[in-house]
């Protein structure tokens, strides 16, 4: 296991010793599973940021693919119209 060097202040020092006693963990067994606890966090927080930006980028060209049908279904209705009345290309 490695080893940290870590400086906190007097009174998370009290408050982390105190509530370690109360669980029943060492202060360091209660401060490795507070890291762990805290890194699950933030990596939920920067796969949720990461989900929304891909949402976004994927409903932009959803959005874009939509528009491209509607003007080619546009021309196709416009061909149709134009055969229908004789047109010959």
């Amino acid at each position: 296991m490695a080893y940290v060097n870590l400086q906190i202040s007097e009174q998370q020092l009290q408050r982390t010793s105190e509530l370690a006693r109360r669980a029943g963990l060492q202060r360091t067994e209660y401060i490795r599973r507070a890291l762990d606890h805290f890194n699950r966090e933030n990596e939920r927080k920067l796969l949720s940021e990461q989900f929304a930006q891909s949402s976004a980028a994927c409903r932009r060209s959803s959005l874009q693919t939509c528009r491209e049908f509607e003007v080619a279904d546009f021309r196709l209705e416009e061909l149709g119209g134009m055969i229908e009345r004789g047109w010959r290309g």
